[in-house]
This record gives C-alpha cells, structure tokens and sequence, in this order.
C-alpha cells in the first residue's frame, strides 16, 4: 500500500473530527444538548451488579420497560432558620413565659391559690408584687428551666439549649387559657448534628402540664434530661440564712418510700484545683485525678464583693496523665490556676417514682410516667453584690424524659391537701415533699388536725395571730391533768431529796468499806428504788416533752401554709412565717421561759453543783435558745412558745396553790403543875 496516501487519509479524518463541531455551531445546526450530569455527590458509590455467568453470552434482552432510577440518600435536613421569640401562656393560676431560644421557660408567676391571690415575699406585708419562682438574675449565667441535658453528649446539649426553635401550635404569642381549655406547644428544630422536638401541654384548671422530649442525633435517639432549676421558689425571698431561712433543696422519693432531700451546699463538691492551664490546647493540669466516668467539670473561683463562685462548665475531651490532665471543649472565660473544680454533676442510681426541687413553700416537682432509674444534680453558688453577705445555693436536677409517654410536671405551692388528692391520683405519696421531720409518724397526724383547727379559729377571729394565741391556750388547759400530776411528783422528790441523799452516803460508805454487809447494801438500795418509785423527778419534764411534736407541728404548718405567709397579727407584726423585725416577741418569749422554769418545784440543795446546774436550767438555757434559734424564728411559732410560757406560768401558780401543804401547828410546851405533873398527865390520870 502506497504510505502516502494513507497519509493523506488520516490528515482528512483528523481535519473532518476536529472541525465538525465548529463547523456545525457555524451554520446554527447545532444538536440539542446532552443531559445534565449528576452531581458526584448524588451518584451511588455501589457499582451495578454483574450478569450472571450463564448469561455472559446471551444477546441483550429487549424489554419495554425502563430502566429504575438510581437510589440515592436523602439530603440532610436543613437548619432551623427562625427569629427569637417569647410566648405568655396565662391561666387561672399561671403566668408562663416561654422563650423559643432553647425552648425553655424564662418566668413562671404563681398569681392566685385556693381562690386567694399569691404575692411576692416582703419586709412589710404589704407588698403586692407578682410571685416570680424563677430566678431571673441566673438566666444566662446557669440557665432556665426546662432546658436539655443529655448525658452522652453534654456539647451538644448545651449547643440545643442555644439555638432558636420552630414553634408549633401557637401562632399567637400571647395565649389565654380559660376554664376547660388545653394547649399543646412543639419546639421543633434540626440542623446537621441533631433533631429536636419538646412538647408542652397546658391545662386552664391544674397546676400540672405534660412534657415530651427528644433527640435524635446521627440516626439514633439520644438519652435526654429536661433540667428543673436553678433555685425554683420565691425568688424575691433573700432571707436564706439562719436555722429558719429560705432552704432550697432537691427532694427525691423512691416507689419503695424512702425520701431524700440533697441540699445545694452539698451537690457537686470540688475535688480538685487546677495548677497548669494550657489555652491554646485547651487543657487543664489538675492536682487530683478525676473520677472515670465524669465527661463534665465545673470550675468555680472568683474573688471581690461580685464574688460568682462558678466560673462556668466544660465537657471533657480526652484525659492523660493519670486522669490529671484533661482538654476540654473550651476553657470558660476567667478560669485560673487555683481555681477548684467539681464534677459536672451527681449521679444517682437507683429508682425514683418522683423528684423536684422547693423552697419552703414552692417548686417543681416531676412525676414520670414510670420510675426513673437515675436522676443527675448540679448545683452552684453565686454571690451578686456587696448586700449580700453569704453565697446562695443554685441547686438543679435533671429527669429522663420519655419521647412519646408524657412526664406530668407539678408547679405550685407545698399544699398538703392538693398534694395528698395528686398522689393518690398518681399512685405515690407526693405529700413526702413536705419534711415532717424525725417524728413523722407523730407530727403529721397532729398537722392534720392543727390545720382544721386553726382554720377554725380564724374564722372566729378574723386573724391568724389571735387563733395561734387560742390554739395555745387550749393545748396548755389540756395538758392541766397531766402538769397537775407532774408537779406533786416533782414536790414528793423535793421532799423525799433530804433522804435520798442520805441513803447515797450510806452506801458509799459501805462501798468504800472492804468488809461490806452485801445485805444492808441491798436494803438500802430497795429503799432508794421504793422513793424514787414514789416521787420521779423526771416526770416533771413530762409536759414539756409532750410539748415537742406540738411546737414542731407548728414549725411544719408555718412552713407550708399560705394562709400563714404574710398573715397580720398585731402592731409591727405584718408577718407571722417572718422572724419579728424588732426582736420583742422572743424577749419577751426568754423572760416568761425564765420565769416558768423558776416555778417549777425543786428540792432545796446544798451542793454548789447542784445550785449552779438549777442556776443554768433556769438563766443560761432561756437566753441561749432565745439567740440560736427562736431570734431568727417565725413570729409565729415564737408566738405559739411565748403565749404557752405565760399560760404555763399561770397554770404553774394554780397548781403550787393547791398542793401547798399546810403550815405545821406551833408546838406548846406542856405546863407542870403542883406535885411536879403535868397538865397533860394529871388530865390523863383523872380521866382514869
């Protein structure tokens, strides 16, 4: 074959392809563009299935159906995109605020209870502001309530209690619920890293609502906590100070019955402080290790009259060095060497039927629809200016929460009553909220015929000081019979002390004495067992203990009535549930206490120890229960004490009248008349 010419026809052909498509582009006879290509992204990674091999050589089989499209996975959701939002809910006894930026509750005023409106804690009693529960001071600083919490990924629960979410169920943002009528909210949001959905119902007639949550990360639910605190309860009432001062607590009741109460001070101590701090690492160096199954820290320090002791959380990254080295997610703003560190929180494990947390006469409490297996409590301290002189307690606990069954979520007062009627509705005993103290079993009965019988009297009198003062007296009158009684057994052991006293040197005497008689020991000891059978000088004490569970009942009352809070009673006191602003009340309850105790029989001593012990009892022991406890008590129960002393005294006076024993007759000497005789003898003999 002649090379040039099949020279000639590759050049033709090379010249024919490579200027076709201009050359048709030229005379507008283009052909219509081939189909969009699929992004990469979309284009499935699994290759089309290879022919069996029977069918390699088989000739293509010609079907009129079409090819099925490529499976392809779904784009992932795109983020929640909305504006921030507040939403008022208002009830008959509810004014919520609810704010779509973590969707979480930032106030919750109680407006009215029992038909009778609630206000906020004053100094006068005058006071007519609203009852806010919630702190508004540590909103940003601690959070809301209501928040998130997950336990296996706390960073990303704190990043969902940032965001704002899509609100359903309310286009309005200012809801009114009248008798008979319900609202459901859902807070919806998702981005790359989670779906969310929290739903709320209100209810116009109970102080309870439900709640649902849930998280949904990477295609799997994530165990997630609704957060109740910081500090639910008047948050107006600054007096959390002193044995009888504002307490908030977290009180947690399992289905077996057994109540735990955790005080703030006492959740999540430091166990550590820091000694190195590497910010560009994010890491921290620490003088003790940390426990192995703590993935969140809170580092507290701070100094000055704005003294905020948490500096703020972390979630632990990784840990070296023996568990004393730890990097973090970040290091909060103002964290220094020195500083001590907590855990994030404290783990319980163990079945709980319910939880919440109060102060003395408000909360939250939380009842599941099935027992929880653990709860988690984080608490801090926060010191905000120079008037307060002592850090406050900030105490939270975080419930699982169920997706799909609701958790009913209780707000209000410690109404012994209402709580009573929701627990036997529920099937547990909410009324454990209340601290009955040691002697439950005898000061609950009694509150719950104290109650009544106050309510009683103050329908009587118009005022709750006067039915305290009533109340009293009635107490004291029946317990005469039993004060009559102790009295005489107090004076027999005065009279019999000078006998007592010598059969005790007797027998020490034969004690001392090698060559005892074991017998004239044991006579003389059944004689000392026959006085002290007659007069027991203990049973003078007697009233005053049966006194006890009383005076406590009364304490427990004061601490959860509302009827009680800011009740009038006269003059300067506006407030019974508060101490007395002037102190006279417990002056005056310190010199009737001095003066029954004086009163009181007692034998006359010689002993200077003695002496100084009756001297105590009677001086020392009023005044120094008078500056430890009753200075800083309710008005009230000061009261209740101050009126029993006086009435006591009385009673004390009656009492020494009656079992006064006669003055002995003077004794006459017998007269001798003639014959040396006697007057008495010669009367005698004449007689005969």
């Amino acid at each position: 074959m002649d090379r040039s010419k099949v020279l000639i026809a590759i050049v033709i052909s090379t010249l024919i392809l490579v200027g076709w498509f201009p050359l048709m582009r030229y005379l507008n006879l283009t052909p219509a563009p081939p189909p969009p290509e699929v992004p990469p992204a979309l284009i499935s990674e699994t290759p089309p299935p290879t022919p069996d091999a029977p069918n390699r050589g088989a000739p293509p089989v010609v079907t009129d159906k079409k090819p099925a499209p490529v499976a392809t996975p779904a784009p992932p959701a795109p983020t929640t995109q909305v504006a921030p939002r507040d939403i008022k809910i208002t009830t008959p006894t509810w004014a919520i605020k609810l704010s779509n930026r973590g969707a979480v509750a930032t106030s919750w005023i109680i407006t009215q209870h029992d038909g009778k409106r609630v206000t906020a804690a004053s100094g006068n009693g005058k006071d007519e502001a609203p009852l806010e529960i919630i702190a508004q001071d540590t909103l940003e600083t601690l959070g809301a309530p209501l928040r998130l919490r997950l336990p296996d990924a706390p960073i990303l629960g704190d990043e969902l209690n940032k965001v704002n979410y899509q609100v359903d169920g309310a286009t309005e943002n200012d809801i009114k619920l009248n008798a008979g009528e319900e609202r459901e909210i859902t807070f919806r949001y998702s981005s790359s890293a989670a779906t969310v959905r929290k739903t709320f119902k209100f209810y116009a007639d109970k102080l309870i609502f439900d709640a649902t949550a849930e998280v949904i990360s990477n295609n799997t639910p994530q165990r997630t906590e609704l957060v109740f605190g910081p500090r639910i309860g008047d948050a107006s009432n600054q007096q959390t100070g002193g044995t009888y001062g504002n307490h908030y607590q977290v009180i947690a009741y399992t289905p077996a019955g057994s109540r735990t109460a955790f005080d703030g001070s006492y959740i999540t101590p430091a166990f550590a402080r820091i000694t190195q701090i590497d910010e560009a690492g994010k890491r921290i160096q620490l003088d003790k290790p940390l426990a192995g199954d703590v993935n969140q820290v809170r580092i507290v320090g701070g100094d000055g009259s704005n003294f905020i002791t948490l500096v703020g959380f972390a979630a632990v990254v990784n840990r070296e060095g023996g568990n004393q080295t730890l990097t973090l997610n970040a290091i909060p703003e103002g964290t220094q060497v020195g500083n001590a560190v907590a855990q994030g929180a404290d783990t319980y494990r163990q079945p709980y039927a319910w939880v919440g947390t109060f102060d003395n006469y408000f909360g939250m409490l939380a009842i599941p629809p099935q027992p929880v297996s653990e709860i988690s409590l984080t608490s801090a301290q926060l010191r905000n200016g120079e008037a307060q002189a002592a850090a406050h307690d900030y105490p939270s606990i975080a419930v699982p929460v169920d997706a799909k069954d609701p958790m009913r979520i209780y707000v209000g007062p410690k109404d012994r009553e209402l709580l009573a009627a929701l627990g036997n509705q529920y099937g547990t005993d909410l009324e454990a909220i209340i601290d009955y103290g040691m002697f439950a079993f005898i000061v609950r009965p009694i509150v719950k015929v104290l109650a009544p019988t106050i309510d009683a009297l103050f329908k009587i009198f118009g005022n709750y000081g006067w039915a305290i003062v009533a109340i009293t007296v009635i107490v004291n009158l029946l317990l005469f019979p039993l004060r009559y009684y102790s009295s005489k057994k107090m004076k027999q052991a005065a009279k019999h002390q000078p006998r007592i006293k010598e059969l005790q040197e007797k027998m020490k005497k034969l004690k001392d004495s090698p060559k005892a008689s074991q017998r004239e020991m044991q006579e003389l000891q059944r004689e000392q067992m026959a006085i002290m059978k007659e007069a027991n000088p203990m049973g003078g004490c007697l009233p005053m203990l049966l006194q006890m569970p009383v005076f406590w009942s009364f304490f427990v009352f004061l601490s959860i009535s509302l009827d009680m809070r800011h009740a009038y009673w006269l003059g300067w006191v506006s407030d019974l549930s508060k101490p007395d602003p002037y102190l006279i009340l417990p002056i005056v309850m310190c010199v009737t206490m001095i003066a029954s105790t004086a009163l009181m029989p007692a034998p006359k001593v010689d002993d200077p120890a003695m002496k100084m012990q009756r001297t105590m009892m009677i001086w020392v022991m009023p005044i120094m229960l008078t500056v430890f406890f009753f200075r800083t008590a309710p008005s009230g129960l000061v009261l209740y004490w101050m009126v029993s002393n006086i009435v006591g005294v009385g009673i004390q006076l009656v009492i020494n009248k009656i079992t006064a024993e006669p003055e002995p007759s003077p004794v006459v000497a017998p007269t001798k008349g003639k014959g040396g005789k006697s007057s008495q003898r010669r009367n005698a003999e004449a007689k005969s």
